[in-house]
């Protein structure tokens, strides 16, 4: 998983060079808006990847559980139920996967690097919505609310995932420490 990531960013990268200086050449409308769509998406992958790798230079999947914001809310369980969470959370990729390997992690590490995961992809979930700040220069606001609401949904899709599994771990470890 991260292979490719950083492969789709790299792409993207370079498609948005390309058509810039395709774009530079010809003036050719189709490659102006293709510089402007990989550029787009090389934001999205970059900015996920450093927001990644900055959270975890600083905090180390050292989070303090306990905290209110990472505690279940009352209607979470429901939610979970109606969205079938349980049925399709197993197909979702892993960045880190030893970071929820319970061969690798204790039970604590593992409830830590949720919370970390969690906000990760709360923070990447804010800035999802940063390029609407390029449809001043560009035009086209549809277009870049667009992408940003698809970019957010995905994200929030991770952080769903993180405060499911966190209380059936917390549990988990409650029963394993009696």
């Amino acid at each position: 998983m991260k292979i490719r990531l950083f492969c789709i960013t790299a792409g993207t990268f370079a498609g948005m060079l390309l058509c810039i200086i395709a774009w530079q050449m010809y003036r050719l409308a189709p490659l102006y808006s293709l510089a402007i769509t990989f550029g787009t998406c090389f934001y999205h992958m970059a900015m996920r990847l450093a927001v990644g790798y900055l959270i975890h230079a600083c905090k180390h999947n050292r989070f303090d559980y306990r905290k209110g914001w990472f505690q279940p809310l009352p209607f979470e369980a429901a939610f979970y139920q109606t969205i079938h969470i349980r049925a399709w959370k197993k197909k979702i990729p892993t960045f880190q996967p030893t970071f929820f390997d319970v061969r690798q992690q204790s039970l604590e590490n593992i409830i830590m690097a949720t919370c970390q995961a969690e906000v990760v992809h709360e923070v990447i979930v804010v800035l999802s919505f940063l390029p609407l700040l390029a449809a001043i220069p560009f035009g086209a606001f549809a277009v870049f609310l667009i992408t940003s609401l698809a970019a957010a949904a995905t994200d929030m899709i991770f952080v769903l995932l993180q405060r499911y599994n966190r209380p059936r771990l917390m549990r988990l470890m409650n029963r394993q420490s009696l």
